[in-house]
C-alpha cells in the first residue's frame, strides 16, 4: 500500500524486539507517518512476528538547522509571496541540536493572514530538515 501512494519502507535496524523502520518517498514526509507506522507496519509486523515489541520510525539525516539552510527554503517562496504583496523573514532558531529545535518566522503582508501559506511553509522546512520534533512558529 505504501507503494500505491508514492512511498516505501527500509529496514534500518533490528535491536533485539525492536525494529526500526524508515519510511521513503511521499510517506517519509506525510503528515500521517507516525500513523501509517504505528498502525499499518507495526500492527503488521506483530502479527506475523509475535516476538517484536515495538516498531519504532528511523528518520534519514538531514541538512543542519542553520540560517543559511533555512533561508534556502524561504527563497523558494518568496517569489510568490512577492506576488501576492507580502515577505517572509526568519527571526530567529532556537534549541537547535535539543529536543524541540525551533525556527520563529515573520510574515509580513496580504499574504500573512493565510494559514494555508504557513502551512505550506512549515511543511517545506520540515521535509527538508527530516528533524524529529522541529517547530515552525510565528512572530
Amino acid at each position: 500500500f505504501l507503494q500505491a501512494d508514492g512511498g516505501d519502507v527500509a529496514l534500518t535496524e533490528i535491536d533485539g524486539p525492536v525494529v526500526r523502520l524508515e519510511l521513503q518517498g511521499a510517506c517519509g514526509t506525510c503528515p500521517s507517518s507516525t500513523q501509517t507506522m504505528k498502525m499499518g507496519l507495526e500492527t503488521g509486523l506483530k502479527k506475523r512476528i509475535p516476538e517484536i515489541q515495538e516498531v519504532v520510525q528511523s528518520m534519514p539525516e538531514g541538512p543542519a538547522l542553520i540560517e543559511e539552510e533555512v533561508e534556502v527554503i524561504l527563497n523558494g517562496v518568496r517569489p510568490f509571496l512577492q506576488v501576492a504583496g507580502g515577505t517572509i523573514t526568519l527571526e530567529k532558531l532556537s534549541d537547535v541540536g535539543g529536543l524541540q529545535p525551533t525556527i520563529l518566522l515573520k510574515m509580513e503582508g496580504a499574504s500573512a493572514s493565510l494559514n494555508s501559506v504557513k502551512l505550506e511553509i512549515a511543511q517545506r522546512l520540515q521535509r527538508h530538515f527530516m528533524l524529529s520534533g522541529l517547530r515552525v512558529e510565528w512572530a
